[in-house]
């Protein structure tokens, strides 16, 4: 294993235990102790977690979300799948409101298989990425403050804007999903504006790895429409299945990318 494989599996396992220990690091993979103490003072200095003594932890405070760059590199795997899920919605000529996640923004690479495209974001991180690789879709940045954990616009300014929008398809991702609380975030500012972006479309697409599900954030952004489609991956499991049941007798789709397009 290579060591940016190594520390992109190490953050993996912070964000689902929230803490990680050097020794045990050192069994997992195979490597001595200085090897993952090399890794540990790599990633603190790039800022993906901070040291602990004998471990490490995530750097966020209380109710608050990892940064950007550290979440891009979670689950890659699935949000690549997600993604390619998500696009097969995506038809010619649509208005698409898409919203600054990670997962969101795997789904750049199938843009170039359509045309006449209308992209709003308020990711400048999209954006960019869109305009450099597809110069015949048309792009919309949404103004506002510039917040640099989430790489996207998230303040009065942009939720004012979005809520004048009308679009065929919104894809939005979400910190956390409960069957109770529906779709939560972890800051006031990105829960209004993520609210807003569900109401802008004829269509609402929600992309979601597995480990969001049975969650609550600090601010609810909406419940669960039944109208909603959710694209997670194969972690899906049983038990969740289980515990969103009513909802999807209700009519919610929650598709499982890898699992033959299944639908649940």
């Amino acid at each position: 294993m290579f060591n940016q494989e190594r520390q992109t599996a190490i953050l993996e396992l912070l964000e689902k235990h929230e803490r990680v220990e050097v020794t045990e690091l050192s069994g997992h993979f195979g490597v001595s102790v200085d090897t993952i103490r090399r890794d540990l003072r790599q990633m603190e200095e790039e800022g993906h977690l901070k040291r602990t003594h004998g471990g490490a932890i995530l750097p966020k405070r209380p109710g608050m979300s990892a940064g950007y760059t550290t979440r891009k590199k979670l689950h890659i795997r699935e949000k690549s799948e997600i993604a390619r899920v998500a696009a097969s919605f995506i038809e010619d000529d649509d208005t698409l409101l898409i919203d600054g996640s990670t997962t969101t923004a795997a789904m750049v690479p199938y843009f170039g298989q359509f045309k006449g495209l209308t992209v709003f974001t308020n990711s400048i991180t999209i954006a960019s990425e869109i305009i450099g690789a597809f110069k015949h879709l048309k792009v919309f940045v949404i103004g506002g403050l510039l917040h640099s954990d989430h790489a996207s616009t998230i303040s009065t300014e942009s939720e004012l804007f979005i809520r004048r929008l009308h679009v065929d398809k919104v894809f939005v991702g979400s910190c956390s999903i409960s069957a109770e609380r529906g779709l939560s975030a972890t800051e006031i500012e990105d829960a209004a504006v993520k609210e807003a972006m569900l109401k802008a479309g004829r269509q609402v697409i929600v992309l979601a790895d597995s480990t969001k599900f049975a969650r609550e954030s600090l601010i609810q952004i909406a419940p669960l429409d039944p109208a909603y489609v959710v694209i997670t991956d194969e972690g899906f499991s049983e038990t969740l299945q289980a515990r969103f049941a009513p909802l999807t007798a209700q009519g919610l789709k929650i598709v499982v990318a890898g699992r033959q397009k299944q639908s649940v």
